[in-house]
């Protein structure tokens, strides 16, 4: 039966429980004990909680205590020769005392930031996490640490930047892609969010943190309302860009008797000017591919008061000039397909229309 990190510190944990129930430590280090508890559970990521529950599943019910003394029992059994040999294969372990003082300092500055953490008191916990960072600064649960207490006073971005110190620090580390993910998803970047979730669930695994589903449930389900929003918006804008465009290719008479320059001012437009105009050259192109806008365009008020300004009659200035030369426009009304087909300057226009129109198929 293999044994992992996490079931040694759990038997660690149930020890250190153990004492301070039993109170084989003083009470002026029970404080001491609870952090050592908290920084254990914190760093391998476990409940302590269950600790006890491991020491009996994993190790038949013995605590620390007990499967040493039967290591040791076992030890003493072993031939002379035996113990001789592994002495002297033995390597020292030297662990600088400077080191193991500052993790302590670190740990304890860290568990400190815990308490006044979990007490809402989040600048305070920020101060004690940057203390603890600055007596060691290649702990990633520090980083991560400070990214929460960061995104519960707003400071999202400081969280984001914690958080990817954290994953840098070490990518195994879930936390970390949690609050990576809280803090984008709180400055709406909904996807960066998603994709730090989904990587958080994968290092779970099997057994993914209640947290971590939820962070990846919001996130998915944001992602899928701004995707369908967006698609939304397109086809409403495209609807839109539909409806503004005249049916059965009809010019718009507004702009067309722009582009004339002529109507109220009663000015006559100039035939070169018009014939120049790249907009009055695709009205005249669409008004040829589609004989029955001639007859709509006849009863459009617009149209007469363009007419007017060619001289057909259309509009109350025209009726005692043009018009009567013409004798077709009669009292005044719409100018007749006679008006049309007659007046030297529209039939220059056609004429003109016609060889651009015929000389630019044949161009192609």
């Amino acid at each position: 039966m293999s044994v992992s990190n996490k079931d040694l510190a759990s038997l660690i944990i149930d020890f250190v429980q153990g004492a301070v129930n039993s109170k084989a430590v003083a009470e002026d280090y029970l404080e001491s004990m609870d952090v050592v508890i908290s920084c254990l559970s914190d760093a391998f990521e476990i409940d302590a909680d269950e600790a006890s529950g491991v020491v009996s599943s994993k190790f038949q019910g013995k605590n620390l205590q007990q499967l040493v003394q039967s290591a040791l029992s076992s030890g003493a059994s072993s031939s002379s020769s035996s113990s001789s040999s592994k002495e002297d294969s033995s390597v020292p372990v030297n662990i600088s005392a400077d080191e193991t003082e500052r993790k302590a300092k670190a740990e304890a500055l860290k568990a400190e930031g815990n308490k006044v953490m979990a007490a809402q008191d989040f600048e305070a916990a920020i101060a004690k996490y940057t203390q603890a960072i600055e007596v060691l600064d290649t702990n990633a649960v520090y980083y991560s640490n400070r990214a929460a207490a960061y995104s519960s006073v707003g400071k999202h971005n400081l969280a984001i930047k914690d958080a990817n110190k954290a994953i840098e620090l070490d990518p195994q580390y879930a936390r970390a892609y949690s609050r990576l993910g809280l803090a984008n998803y709180a400055l709406g970047d909904v996807k960066a969010a998603l994709q730090a979730y989904e990587k958080g669930l994968e290092i779970e695994g099997d057994k993914p943190s209640p947290g971590m589903k939820k962070g990846f449930e919001t996130a998915k389900k944001r992602v899928i309302e701004e995707e369908a929003a967006a698609a939304g918006s397109g086809s409403v804008d495209n609807a839109s860009a539909t409806r503004s465009q005249p049916s059965g290719g009809m010019p718009d008479l507004g702009g067309l008797a722009s582009m004339l320059g002529g109507g109220a001012g009663g000015g006559m437009p100039d035939l070169g000017g018009l014939m120049s105009n790249p907009q009055v050259m695709q009205a005249a192109q669409q008004m040829m591919q589609n004989p029955d806008a001639m007859a709509n365009l006849m009863n459009n008020p617009m149209l007469q008061q363009m007419a007017s300004s060619f001289g057909l009659g259309g509009g109350a200035g025209a009726r005692s000039g043009a018009s009567e030369e013409s004798g077709a426009s009669g009292s005044g009304g719409q100018p007749s397909m006679d008006d049309l087909m007659n007046n030297p300057m529209l039939r220059n226009l056609a004429d003109s229309f016609m060889n651009n129109r015929n000389s630019g198929n044949g161009g192609n």
